[in-house]
């Protein structure tokens, strides 16, 4: 059943329940730090590019452009201030299509891998 979800989904998202290997990522710093923190994560990931940053509402815009169809996938990051510092919620959606053929999981699963590396 997972194989027929590749053609039938074109998102990935840390808030869907059932894929313990894209979960939100909690970290201890603050919002205006972990703000940062992802942006530059983002700046840092080929073939990611930051469009905007609000900082008032702790969301980042992005894109990521596939290798071969150069199709466009827009990343949303969302931070959430919590108790011991700031929760990360992630979003990646194709533009066109129906099916991704996973590749907005393998978009959160660089940004979250990168993003869990030593500043």
């Amino acid at each position: 059943m997972r194989f027929l979800r590749w053609f039938t989904r074109n998102w990935a998202d840390t808030d869907e329940p059932g894929d313990p290997s894209v979960l939100p990522v909690d970290m201890p710093l603050a919002l205006p730090e972990a703000l940062a923190h992802v942006e530059k994560t983002l700046r840092q990931l080929p073939l990611f590019q930051v469009e905007s940053v609000d900082s008032r509402q702790g969301i980042v815009r992005a894109t990521r452009r596939t290798r071969l169809w150069r199709f466009i996938d827009d990343v949303t990051v969302r931070l959430e201030p919590t108790a011991g510092g700031t929760r990360v919620h992630a979003r990646s959606q194709a533009r066109v299509g129906v099916g991704d053929l996973g590749q907005n999981r393998r978009n959160l699963l660089a940004f979250l891998r990168a993003l869990r590396r030593p500043c």
